[in-house]
């Protein structure tokens, strides 16, 4: 029989799947040191595969790389939250004021994020309820019809990915913040400017207030 290939980026994704899971259900906490030699031994892997892995994290903002430290769970700063979530409201209420110009492409993607949203809080875990969370907020930005805009805002919400999920299971009712964006995004629909303007500032506000960071 032949040898059979395996497709090691496969192998990659899924040991920084596995890490992303217990990033986002609290197991490994902001600031935590990521020891390759324990991951190793513990996910069954090579030295390489964990690196490999751990640099995808990296990339998608969940990780950092220090030097004399190694590998950590990414932990915010009270300056870097307050920065974020300055660029965040300018982004996101922008993007609510441009929904009397917004295409029907955007409009239609903004719906569809909202369901999205919907299904992970009924079924799935932390790691799908934070993405879905996240795109819905994009898809806000993405009103304003610039891609540009859009990707910063990604950049943006992957630095919070983290907190979104601390939000998210730190809720006393995670219905009812599903409730709050289905509000949001009734009021966009109508055009109601305004009283999504002042939904979405209060919901922004909110989310601020749980998200943990150094001083």
């Amino acid at each position: 029989m032949e040898s059979i290939n395996l497709d090691r980026s496969s192998i990659v994704e899924q040991v920084a799947s596995a890490l992303r899971e217990q990033l986002f259900i609290g197991r490994l906490k902001p600031g935590t040191a990521l020891r390759e030699g324990a991951l190793v031994g513990s996910l069954k892997v090579s030295r390489s595969t964990v690196r490999e892995a751990m640099q995808l994290l990296i990339g998608e903002g969940l990780l950092v790389r220090e030097p004399n430290k190694g590998v950590l769970v990414r932990q915010l700063t009270e300056a870097d939250v307050e920065d974020i979530f300055r660029a965040r409201r300018i982004l996101e209420l922008s993007g609510v004021r441009a929904v009397v110009s917004a295409s029907r492409r955007d409009l239609t993607t903004l719906s569809t994020r909202l369901e999205e949203y919907e299904v992970a809080v009924e079924d799935g875990g932390p790691v799908e309820i934070a993405r879905t969370h996240m795109q819905f907020h994009l898809a806000i930005v993405g009103l304003l019809g610039s891609p540009r805009l859009t990707e910063v805002a990604g950049s943006l919400l992957a630095e919070l990915q983290l907190a979104i999920s601390s939000v998210d299971q730190s809720s006393d009712d995670l219905p009812e913040m599903l409730q709050a964006h289905r509000k949001i995004a009734e009021m966009i629909r109508k055009a109601k400017v305004e009283e999504a303007v002042q939904l979405l500032d209060q919901h922004i506000s909110n989310a601020k207030a749980f998200v943990p960071a150094l001083p």
